[in-house]
């Protein structure tokens, strides 16, 4: 379809309803282009009625199409649109060819729209010329699902017109979408932040979010760096001071202690659990006359951890790892270490609720609006 063509299906369009055109957001401090809007009433044929009918039934109004400033290059056209619960529903309605949608994206991006740390970048809808949804599939239902966040909407760029078929080729635009290495949290920390201990920060942060929220699964960058400024004084003395050595070294084992840590008041290093930290990372080798012998459910831990399995510790099972070390912490903490060491999730609950606020923060990070 050539670019006259693709204007003047627009330019109908337009003529359903009566809505004058958005400015085009203005940043970065220099003056902007004007875009062309769509084509004015007077200089476009008479309705097509079987237009308006396709406009309707493949659930993108004309409105949608035409109605905020825009930019048209070789039959696409782009620009930025904010998009409410009832859009991204009736867009979903084209999402005909596309990967399982992952509820735990959708989650993580639901809050940040949820949270108002959603950031609109180039990355947004994207519809081929047969007005099938070829990406933002997570990002329209995570408008749905947060109810379009703080605002009702959630502002986006959207893309229409992209060529279903590539000339000369098999491919199809989808096939070059979402094919780049996802920059994770820890990247972005290290990148962006300047915190070089980014991925234990990530990972630690992640479980004293689970410790807090029953169902915590990808937090965002944001969310990371509140945790991480919560718990800092306890987390960079942990990280600073912490084994290498497998098993030792699980991001479970760091935020335990973190968690544990983080409900005394003590400065860090005159902590009692920060003894115990330093007891299990020197085991048989410690200083200072510190004996994992004052420690038994420590020194239980730290046998389950420096035996002959500890190869096997996965960063998947970073969450049981870390209810565990908590629950050894709580014993020596009640003195009941000379039990036997077993999951339980009483050492958990018992530091959240030492945690109080601490913890009921981080819980706030990752509510959701209720469904009716």
């Amino acid at each position: 379809m050539s670019v006259t063509n693709l204007n003047d299906r627009w330019g109908r369009a337009a003529m359903l309803v009566q809505e004058k055109p958005e400015t085009a957001p203005r940043k970065f401090g220099f003056k902007q282009a004007k875009l062309p809007a769509a084509a004015a009433p007077a200089k476009v044929d008479p309705v097509d009625p079987e237009l308006a009918r396709k406009f309707t039934v493949k659930n993108v109004t004309a409105s949608e199409k035409s109605g905020a400033a825009a930019a048209v290059e070789n039959g696409v056209r782009s620009q930025w649109m904010d998009v409410t619960p009832a859009m991204a529903a009736r867009w979903l309605k084209n999402n005909f060819r596309n990967r399982p949608m992952d509820g735990k994206v959708v989650d993580a991006y639901a809050r940040d729209m949820a949270n108002g740390v959603w950031v609109p970048t180039h990355q947004g809808i994207a519809f081929n010329d047969r007005d099938d949804l070829i990406d933002g599939q997570h990002r329209l239902a995570a408008v749905v699902k947060s109810r379009g966040g703080r605002t009702g909407s959630v502002r986006m760029m959207v893309t229409f017109g992209l060529r279903s078929k590539i000339e000369g080729s098999q491919m199809t635009t989808m096939d070059c979408v979402d094919r780049g290495r996802t920059r994770s949290v820890a990247d972005q920390l290290k990148i962006q932040h300047g915190l070089k201990e980014g991925t234990q920060i990530s990972q630690i942060a992640a479980a004293l979010a689970g410790f807090c929220h029953e169902s915590i699964r990808r937090p965002s960058v944001d969310q990371v760096l509140k945790i991480y400024h919560l718990f800092k004084p306890e987390m960079d003395y942990i990280i600073a001071n912490r084994s290498r050595m497998p098993g030792l070294r699980s991001a479970g084992v760091l935020a335990g202690f973190v968690f544990a840590m983080a409900s005394q008041t003590q400065p860090v290093h005159e902590r009692p659990i920060a003894e115990m930290f330093v007891s299990i990372v020197w085991g048989d080798d410690v200083k200072e006359g510190r004996s994992l012998d004052a420690f038994p459910g420590v020194k239980q831990l730290h046998k389950f951890l420096t035996g002959k399995k500890a190869g096997l510790i996965l960063a998947s099972m970073n969450r049981a790892v870390a209810d565990l070390t908590l629950q050894a912490i709580y014993m020596d903490v009640k003195g009941k270490g000379s039990d036997e060491l077993k999951m339980d999730l009483a050492g958990r609950d018992f530091f959240r609720a030492a945690n109080g606020i601490k913890a009921q923060q981080v819980s706030a990070m990752f509510e959701l609006p209720k469904t009716e």
